[in-house]
This record gives structure tokens, C-alpha cells and sequence, in this order.
């Protein structure tokens, strides 16, 4: 009797979370997900969230901040990606291959002026800008 009970609580709490979810109007971030152990129930979703979450990243202004929001949406995609019970495709394993030939253009452009610093980190960044908007790219092409 007590199992039932335990089951009838917990399908209640998903339904209150799913509520909660459904009737917030910004997009919710891989991050809430995994802090509130909810489940990405499907594809689109998936790609809806990490699409608008690419979408913050391209935003930063501050290379290091682009960076480091970039590897926290890396690691909390592959984490995501473990827990999902459907397939997905969602990596930046395409994003790594894209990344490396522009940024070594980049900085072979760059070369010529070495002690030019600042210009060497706007081609960085620039370089990982193109690279995070051909990921977004691919992905609006692969949506639903």
C-alpha cells in the first residue's frame, strides 16, 4: 500500500513540474534541467534549448566570458545528452572541426603583426563567433 502512495506523490511532483515549466515564458537552460532533475522528454526540445542557449553564448562580448560560457554549455549538454531516452546527435564534435581550420586562418592572418595582441584576441574571438553560428546554423537546419 505505501508503494502506490510513494508513486502517486511522485507522479504528482512531475505534473507540478511540468506545470511550472510549461507556464514560464523565457526558455529554460540545460543548467535547470539538470539542477532540478528534470527530464528533456524529447528531440525538439532538446534542440530548442540548447539552440537558445547557443544563442546567449554568441552574445558575450568579453572573450574569456565567451569561452567560459561556452565550455559550461559543452559540459551540461553532454551531460544532458547521458540522461535523455532518445537518440540525439547534439555534440560540438562538428563544431571542434569547423573551429580549428578558422582559427588557424585567423591567426596566420594575424601573423604579420604579432605584437598586435588585442588584434589577435578579436580574431580569436571572431573565430569562435563563426564557428558557434555555423553550429547554430546546422542546427536550425537538422529542427524538427
Amino acid at each position: 500500500m505505501q508503494g502506490s502512495l510513494y508513486s502517486n506523490l511522485g507522479l504528482k511532483l512531475n505534473k507540478a513540474n511540468r506545470a511550472y515549466r510549461d507556464n514560464r515564458e523565457e526558455f529554460l537552460t540545460l543548467r535547470e534541467f539538470i539542477e532540478h532533475k528534470w527530464v528533456i522528454s524529447t528531440n525538439e526540445e532538446l534542440k530548442k534549448t540548447f539552440g537558445h542557449e547557443l544563442k546567449i553564448v554568441l552574445k558575450k562580448e568579453n572573450i574569456f566570458d565567451l569561452i567560459t560560457s561556452f565550455f559550461e554549455l559543452e559540459q551540461d549538454l553532454h551531460q544532458v545528452v547521458s540522461t535523455v531516452d532518445f537518440e540525439t546527435d547534439l555534440s560540438f564534435d562538428e563544431f571542434y572541426k569547423n573551429f580549428s581550420p578558422i582559427l588557424m586562418r585567423s591567426l596566420l592572418e594575424n601573423s604579420s603583426h604579432p605584437e598586435n595582441a588585442s588584434n589577435l584576441l578579436k580574431s580569436i574571438k571572431e573565430s569562435l563567433r563563426i564557428a558557434l553560428e555555423e553550429e547554430m546554423f546546422q542546427l536550425e537546419e537538422s529542427k524538427f
